[in-house]
């Protein structure tokens, strides 16, 4: 499973070429209604057929452009192994997917630029976390949200303890010294081949170390630049052990105790979620009290107005932007003059300037909270919370 990462949704946001094509649709994951997966998609490349045509394109540059897109239309493992929603990107030269743990509006949207407004709940109070399942029989790893889980393969993890190599390594052998009846001292060196009756527990943790190393570091690699939160689950006396040596930024203090080995991912993410919704919601509600608190004092910390917020994120201004789900305004922006234009419709040269904004958030390291329109914060379709 493609795995959507903020780095990856920076790349995608940044890219720009003459024609960006992002389609979005709902997927089913199981049962009789997977065959309606690819007959979705047939209609997404349809809808981008007939607005490529509408530009102007020939038959043959129409062609060339959604080839990829078509060679994946009878790719059957990959229909049958779908989450909630599928969001597909576009260009004359590469096509990349990720799966997405929602439902999503069925559009096509063909522009310079992709478009990835709904693509922002994944890195919101909704958003995404992984769980970590450690025992020494087993090592799984799950991606989840509030809605879904789907188990995520690294590679270059060992799958359980005993996929570790005999360690050879003087590093991390371990040197008892040992009373001589003739005086002084002698020394046993005790590894994976030596095992003495009284260092059972420094050798069991010294092969624990090695195995947590082995996983925590193609762990790191696979999300490096993210933060998303890590919920760890396993029997008490395992877990210390692996935050002791692990460098992953984000791993929640609460863990799922028990072993994993007996739960399904479902279970697994029904109990990380209990543990981790809180802490989404705590992070929302403090800048949801931090603007009222603002726009209560009426000072210049605070903002309202999508003309105006435009300008201060692309400034770097916005530590925390709310905008309403679903909110739409066409336009174009320009940021060398300032110039923000309002359109009523989309056109191949302008943009959603709601997705524009909250791009322009992102990556410049501000938080962006998609949220119904009844629990905005001012009532309205978009908020910021400045740092200056």
């Amino acid at each position: 499973m493609n795995i959507l990462t903020r780095k990856k949704l920076e790349d995608l946001i940044n890219k720009e070429e003459k024609l960006c094509v992002s389609m979005y649709f709902p997927t089913f994951r199981m049962g009789v209604d997977i065959k309606q997966n690819p007959i979705r998609f047939k209609q997404r490349i349809r809808d981008a057929e007939d607005k490529l045509f509408n530009m102007g394109l020939e038959k043959d540059e129409v062609k060339d452009i959604l080839k990829s897109a078509s060679d994946l239309i009878d790719e059957t493992v990959f229909w049958q192994n779908q989450t909630e929603g599928l969001a597909v990107f576009l260009t004359s030269e590469n096509i990349n997917y990720y799966h997405l743990p929602f439902e999503v509006e069925e559009q096509t949207i063909v522009s310079n630029k992709f478009y990835t407004k709904p693509l922002f709940p994944l890195f919101t109070g909704d958003g995404q976390y992984l769980i970590l399942a450690l025992s020494k029989n087993e090592m799984r790893l799950f991606k989840a949200s509030r809605q879904m889980v789907k188990e995520i393969r690294m590679e270059e993890a060992p799958r359980s303890i005993h996929d570790m190599e005999v360690d050879n390594d003087p590093r991390t052998n371990l040197t008892i010294k040992t009373a001589n009846p003739q005086g002084g001292t002698s020394e046993l060196v005790y590894n994976s081949v030596t095992q003495g009756q009284g260092n059972e527990n420094d050798f069991e943790r010294n092969e624990l170390i090695r195995y947590f190393r082995a996983i925590d570091e193609p762990l790191n690699k696979l999300y490096k630049g993210d933060e998303i939160p890590l919920v760890l689950a396993g029997v008490e006396y395992l877990i210390p052990i692996y935050k002791e040596i692990s460098n992953y930024p984000n791993i929640l203090d609460e863990f799922i105790k028990g072993n994993p080995e007996i739960l399904y991912g479902d279970d697994l993410q029904k109990m990380a979620w209990t543990l981790i919704e809180p802490k989404f919601l705590k992070i929302q509600e403090l800048a949801e009290e931090k603007y009222r608190q603002y726009s209560g004092q009426g000072n210049k910390l605070f903002s309202d107005s999508l003309r105006k917020i435009l300008s201060q994120a692309y400034n770097g201004q916005v530590e925390t932007l709310f905008i309403a789900k679903g909110a739409t305004q066409w336009g174009n922006f320009d940021p060398e003059t300032n110039k923000i234009e309002f359109h009523e419709e989309q056109k191949i040269k302008n943009q959603d300037l709601m997705e524009l904004v909250a791009t322009l958030t992102i990556t410049r390291g501000g938080t962006v909270y998609a949220v119904d329109e009844d629990k905005m914060p001012n009532g309205k379709t978009i908020a910021a919370v400045l740092r200056y």
